[in-house]
Formats: structure tokens, C-alpha cells, sequence
């Protein structure tokens, strides 16, 4: 049905010819030729002038018309009607944005990197580096030596390296809290020297950018190389939204969602004033976006992952671009426009009743399908039996009469995932720590990890949730439990937790994280996304995540698993 509504919608639209002679010209007349106007950061002269070479290779019936932004001698140059920005993300903070669009379209990515012989990489690569710990080492060189970084005891000096390249020197600052860093590390002027340097110097330390680590053949770091895990919270342990480190894939896209410090990564924000409504416009930030990434790394920069690019150039694709084709259609008779439109408002009627229709039917069937299940997600879905306890890691625990503790996932959490596809459980005998990952559940390879509402042993885990998953659905407090532990801390441990009304009022706080997750990584402005969380009237719809792909549940496990227990 919901195909039929669209094809209504097309043939409307297919059926007004002076319309669609408005919209997306297919070429230009010979000899047209467009100019497009760029202001551009300093800094990123090198890798504009090679796109503006390439795209006008590509579009001889294009001129750009490049110019540096510090020359405009005016911050509110970006707001000037038909003028596109290139910048980086400290100067697009020191301007009036206003109504600028922007869009990220690369990345100035700044890496730890030490020898991959270095005795100590094992340890480093397990537990991290933390910003204090990289602070002490580069704020006072020579003082610091690997003991302090490590376990080993070696009293080895750490020796310090850094790219001497402003726009690195100035996020290592921050990243380090030190205003200035000159005279402190050994200062380099290129990353292949740098890195040959980090090879041959197994006790060193370096901060490059990550674009001169990359082995592009292989898609993978270069030999030789480590990037050091920064252990954000410093805390020793590398957490599951801190561990990025596995490969290249993984590192990008750790970065890509945020779990990278902010001031190691400056985004490349391409912008101009208002929606770019302009068709030569749309076309160069769609090539910037697609073959235009090619060039980023020649230029020392990060490409976009390729799970972001394609959403941006569709983004751009539903952008309203109306031109004129030629002078005969720059005027157009009122009374046709007046057709059009009319027109347009009937056929928009039509459409709209069809799908309340549609969408009426549709949800007759779901609930017939569901048993008459609310599908939306509120207070009264909730299950909350009396006598168990409750953590905030929407976990429950249950002690036995043998003084065992069984264990399972809350009501709540399931209603958020949809039906679990598959669960990861650890085995019997395994040591476990409260707040540490006790379970994975799984839905069609995305994954959410659970942390444990307890600390001890597992003595025992449920064996019918290898072949039916989804009892963590259907009977999270029945067949649905996952563990019996024997509990180490058990009654320290309950004075943290919820019972049956306690937990009824907390969960009042968790709906409205979750309302704001939502509105923030989720984006319901959108509309193709409000049809997918929200019930009509705006109440969440249940089983929400089951519509969204793997990014939305990293953020999710990121933004509101992790912080749970904040």
C-alpha cells in the first residue's frame, strides 16, 4: 500500500509538464558557464586548490572563484548569498553562525603512536594511556619514564615526539591542557620522519596525524605502528565505549560516533547561508562527497567513513532546487503558477487521505497480529514484579533460598531493542564485577552490552536462551533470566539498588532520557524519523530500536547504556 501512495504522488507530480520543466535541468546551454565563489581556511588551501583542479577537470563549464576567508576581513562573510565556506572547525566557533548550513565533509585527525617493538605495546594496547598520564610525559620531558606508563617498572626515559605543524601542536594543547607547548617534545617537521623516527626508537612516543599512518593498499595501519589507546577516564581499563583500537575499520568509526577525544579530531565543515538551494552548488558538495574524497589523505587529512556519505549526498539530493533553464522560462504566467499550485494542494489532499487510510489499516493488522500489544512505549508498558530487585544497568537480581542470585534484563530495556535475536553469555566460573559487561544482546548484528547488576561467580547460565533468544522478550523475569550467580558483595551491592516503587519513579528519569536521546541522535525533526519512533500524538513507539541501523545503537549504547549508572 504504502508503494501505491508514492506511485499516486509521482503520477500527480509527472502530470504538471511546466513544473518538472522548473526543476533539475539536465545540462547547460553551450557555452554557459557557472562560477561558483569558495572562502576557505588557510590551512586548507592545499587540499581545496587540488579539488577545485580536479572538479573543474571534470566541469569545464564551472569556474571557482577561490579566496582566502582571513582576507574577507569580516566574520559574517559566510552569510553572503551564493557564497560556499570551506573551513575547519575552530574557525566555523569563532563566527557568527546565524543561518549557516554546514555539513562535515573530512576530518583533522591527530594520533598517539608508539614502535610496535616496544616492550611494553602488549600492556598499552590492553589497559591505554590516559590525558593525564600524556600530560606528564610531554609538559615534562625527561621525568617521566615507561614505569609510570606501565606495570613494568622499567625506569626507561619516555621520549616525546610531535609533528611540528600548528593546527597539531594546537589540539595536542588541548587535548593536554597546557597552554603551550614549545621546547617540550621533540619537534618534527615531517610524519614520514616522525614515524621512522617512533620505528626506531622503541621507547618513544608521537602525535602525528592519522592520514600519514595508513597503509591505503591494505586499508590498515602501517607496519611498524601502534596507535595508543587513550583511556579516557583513566581509570586502567579499556571500557567497551573507550576500546576502538581493534583495526583500522573500528578506529574510524569509533571516531566517526564520538568515542575519540573531541579535541584530537577537528571536523571540515563545508557551509554556506541557508540550505544550499543552488544547483552548482548541490553538485560540487556532492562530488566533495564522492570523488572528491580521494584526495583528502594527499592533502593530510581523513576521509569520511563510507556509512556517512551516502546519507549526506541523499541529503542533499531532497534539497529544493528550482533554476531557471533560459530566458523564455524566467517569466511564467501567473495563472499557471497558480494551476501548478492548486494542483499540487489537491493532489497533496488526496495523498494524505490515502495513507490515513493506509495507515489505519495497517495498524488494524499489527494489532490483530500482536494480540491488541500497545505499540506505544510508556509507564504502563512496563513490567514490575514485586520482590526482585532492579540496577540501573536495567538489569534485575533475585536472590534464591540457596543464596544464589539470579539474574536477568529488566522489562524496560527489552521493549527498547525489540525481539533479541541472539544473545552472548559467558561461561561458568567466570569472575564478575558489578558494572562490568556481563552480556551481549544481539539483533541481526547489532549489539548492546550489558553491565552487571552484581559481583561473583557465575555459577550457571540459562541454556534456553542458545536456542530461543527471544525469552529475554517474552519472559524477562520467568524463562527469560540469564545467570544464577554466587554473589561476592551482595549486600553492599542491594543498597544501590530499586525496588518494585523506587524503580517505578526512576524509571520516570530513564523516559525522559531516553525522550531525549531521541530528539538528539535519533533526530525526530526529520520525518522520515518520527514515523519510525513516534506514535502519533508523539508517544514513543515500541520497540524502537528494531527500525535503526548499527550507528544508532552505538550511540545508543554510548549516550544511554554507558551512562546509566551516572
Amino acid at each position: 500500500m504504502k508503494k501505491l501512495v508514492v506511485l499516486i504522488s509521482l503520477m500527480a507530480f509527472l502530470s504538471i509538464p511546466e513544473m518538472n520543466s522548473m526543476i533539475m535541468p539536465s545540462g547547460y546551454a553551450a557555452g554557459d558557464k557557472d562560477t561558483l565563489r569558495v572562502l576557505v581556511s588557510p590551512e586548507l588551501n592545499g587540499l581545496v586548490e587540488k579539488w577545485v583542479t580536479e572538479y573543474s577537470h571534470e566541469n569545464p563549464g564551472v569556474l571557482i572563484n577561490v579566496a582566502d576567508i582571513q582576507e574577507e576581513g569580516s566574520h559574517n562573510s559566510l552569510n553572503k548569498k551564493g557564497v560556499m565556506g570551506i573551513v575547519t572547525e575552530d574557525y566555523l566557533r569563532s563566527v557568527q553562525r546565524g543561518s549557516l548550513w554546514s555539513m562535515v565533509i573530512a576530518r583533522d585527525v591527530i594520533v598517539p603512536v608508539i614502535s610496535a617493538d616496544n616492550p611494553f605495546s602488549k600492556e598499552i594496547m590492553e589497559s591505554g594511556i590516559s590525558p593525564s598520564q600524556f600530560a606528564g610525559a610531554y609538559t615534562e620531558p625527561g621525568k617521566l619514564t615507561w614505569a609510570d606508563l606501565s606495570d613494568s617498572g622499567d625506569g626507561t626515559t619516555v621520549n616525546c615526539y610531535c609533528l611540528d605543524d600548528e593546527p597539531v601542536r594546537f589540539c595536542l594543547s588541548e587535548f593536554l591542557g597546557a597552554d603551550n607547548l614549545s621546547g617540550k617534545p621533540t619537534l618534527v617537521s615531517g610524519n614520514d620522519e616522525l614515524i621512522e623516527r617512533i620505528v626506531n626508537d622503541k621507547y618513544s612516543i608521537g602525535f602525528c596525524r592519522l592520514s600519514g599512518i595508513v597503509d591505503y593498499k591494505n586499508h590498515s595501519i602501517r607496519e611498524g605502528i601502534e596507535i595508543v589507546p587513550i583511556d579516557i577516564n583513566g581509570n586502567g581499563i579499556l571500557e567497551n565505549n573507550e576500546n576502538i583500537y581493534c583495526c583500522l575499520n573500528d578506529f574510524n568509526r569509533g571516531v566517526w560516533i564520538g568515542k575519540y577525544p573531541g579535541s584530537l579530531c577537528r571536523n571540515i565543515h563545508l557551509v554556506s547561508s541557508g540550505a544550499p538551494g543552488d544547483e552548482s552548488r548541490i553538485a560540487f558538495m556532492q562530488w566533495v562527497l564522492s570523488g572528491g574524497q580521494d584526495y583528502i589523505s594527499e592533502a593530510g587529512y581523513s576521509e569520511l567513513v563510507p556509512g556517512e556519505k551516502q546519507p549526506k549526498i541523499q541529503s542533499l539530493n531532497t534539497e529544493v532546487r528550482v533554476v531557471a533553464i533560459g530566458k523564455k522560462q524566467q517569466v511564467v504566467n501567473t495563472a499557471r503558477i497558480f494551476f501548478i499550485i492548486a494542483t499540487l494542494v489537491v493532489a497533496s489532499i488526496l495523498v494524505y487521505i490515502i495513507s490515513k487510510i493506509v495507515n489505519a489499516a495497517t495498524a488494524k493488522e499489527q494489532e490483530v497480529d500482536n494480540g491488541g500489544d500497545l505499540k506505544a512505549f510508556n509507564e504502563n508498558s512496563v513490567t514490575i514484579p514485586r520482590g526482585v530487585f532492579f540496577d540501573r544497568s536495567h538489569t534485575w537480581a533475585f536472590m534464591e533460598k540457596d543464596g544464589n542470585v539470579r539474574v536477568g534484563i529488566d522489562d524496560f530495556l527489552q521493549h527498547v531493542t525489540g525481539k533479541v535475536t541472539n544473545i552472548k553469555m559467558k561461561q561458568p566460573g567466570v569472575k564478575v564485577k558489578k558494572g562490568e559487561i556481563i552480556v551481549s544482546l544481539v539483533q541481526h548484528g547489532k549489539q548492546l552490552d550489558i553491565y552487571s547488576p552484581v559481583s561473583g561467580v557465575i555459577a550457571e547460565y540459562n541454556h534456553g536462551l542458545v536456542t530461543d533468544s527471544s525469552l529475554l522478550n517474552t519472559a524477562p523475569f520467568s524463562e527469560g533470566w540469564v545467570y544464577i550467580v554466587e554473589p561476592a558483595n551482595w549486600l553492599k551491592e542491594t543498597r544501590k539498588f530499586f525496588m518494585a516503587d523506587n524503580y517505578r519513579e526512576w524509571l520516570k528519569s530513564e523516559f525522559s532520557r531516553l525522550k531525549d536521546f531521541i530528539s538528539s541522535a535519533v533526530k525526530i525533526n526529520d520525518i522520515n524519523y518520527s514515523q519510525i519512533v513516534l506514535q502519533d500524538g508523539g508517544e514513543i513507539r515500541d520497540k524502537l530500536l528494531e527500525n535503526f541501523g548499527p550507528d544508532v545503537w552505538e550511540e545508543f549504547q554510548r549516550r544511554y547504556i554507558d551512562t546509566a549508572s551516572v
